[in-house]
C-alpha cells in the first residue's frame, strides 16, 4: 500500500489442502499455486483483496469465510515481482467502484473495522494452535514416562492438564464437529469462532461503515 505495507502475497507455490479428500463437507481440489514459475507470458489476477484471517484447521464453521480479506481501498498501490533473489516492481491505481456511492471516510473506518475483526480470528487461530501443540507434546511426554514408575505424578499432571487444555479449546470452537451441522446440533451453540467468522463476513462484503450492531457483536 501506500504506506510501503505488504497486503498480499500470491505465490508459485501451493498452499497445503485444507481438508482432507474425503471430507463429508468440503472436499476440495488439489490447490494450485497463484502464480506460474515456468518460462513464458502468464497472467495472475488479484481479486483487490488483502489477506485474509487464517483459519482453524480442519475446523468446522457453520457460516462465514475468514479466509477472505477486505477489499483494498481505492488508491495507488506498487507490484513487486519476486524471482531468484531479483526484485521489479510497478505502480498499480486502484479505481473506485462507480456503483459504491461512500465518502472516503466511511470506506477507511470499514477496512479498519475489518481487519480489526481479521486480526481477532487469526489471534484465535493462534490460540488453538498453541493447545493442539502443548497436548502433543503432552502426549509424547507421558507416553516416554509411562513405564517409568518415578515419573507417575508426571503423567497423572500431564493428563490432568490435558483435560483442561480440551475444555478450553471447546469454549473457542468445536473440535468435536464432524460436519458443520454440528456446530448447530450439539449443545453450547456457536463458540467464539462460529460468531466472529460470520461478522467478519458481513463486515467485509458490505459496502458501508460497520454499524452499532456490528460493533457490539
Amino acid at each position: 500500500d501506500q504506506q510501503g505495507t505488504v497486503i498480499r502475497t500470491l505465490r508459485s507455490t501451493p498452499e497445503p489442502a485444507e481438508y482432507a479428500p474425503d471430507d463429508p463437507d468440503e472436499p476440495k481440489d488439489a490447490p494450485k499455486p497463484e502464480l506460474v514459475a515456468d518460462s513464458g507470458v502468464h497472467r495472475a489476477v488479484w481479486n483487490l483483496r488483502y489477506e485474509g484471517a487464517e483459519k482453524i484447521k480442519p475446523g468446522k464453521l457453520d457460516g462465514g469465510s475468514p479466509d477472505e480479506g477486505p477489499v483494498a481501498l481505492p488508491g495507488d498501490y506498487t507490484v513487486r515481482l519476486v524471482v531468484e533473489g531479483k526484485s521489479l516492481t510497478a505502480p498499480l491505481k486502484v479505481l473506485p467502484d462507480p456503483r459504491v456511492k461512500l465518502p472516503p471516510p466511511a470506506l477507511a473506518d470499514q477496512l479498519r473495522f475489518s481487519l480489526e475483526l481479521r486480526d481477532q480470528i487469526t489471534r484465535v487461530t493462534g490460540l488453538v494452535n498453541g493447545i493442539r501443540s502443548l497436548r502433543r507434546q503432552l502426549a509424547v511426554r507421558s507416553d516416554l514416562w509411562k513405564d517409568e514408575p518415578k515419573a507417575a505424578n508426571l503423567v497423572s499432571g500431564a493428563q490432568a492438564l490435558t483435560v483442561k487444555l480440551d475444555t478450553l479449546e471447546a469454549r473457542v470452537h468445536n473440535p468435536r464437529a464432524e460436519v458443520v451441522y454440528d456446530i448447530l446440533a450439539q449443545r453450547g451453540g456457536a463458540k467464539i469462532y462460529s460468531r466472529l467468522a460470520p461478522l467478519y463476513t458481513s463486515v467485509i462484503e458490505a459496502d458501508g461503515a460497520p454499524t452499532q450492531g456490528m460493533r457490539e457483536v
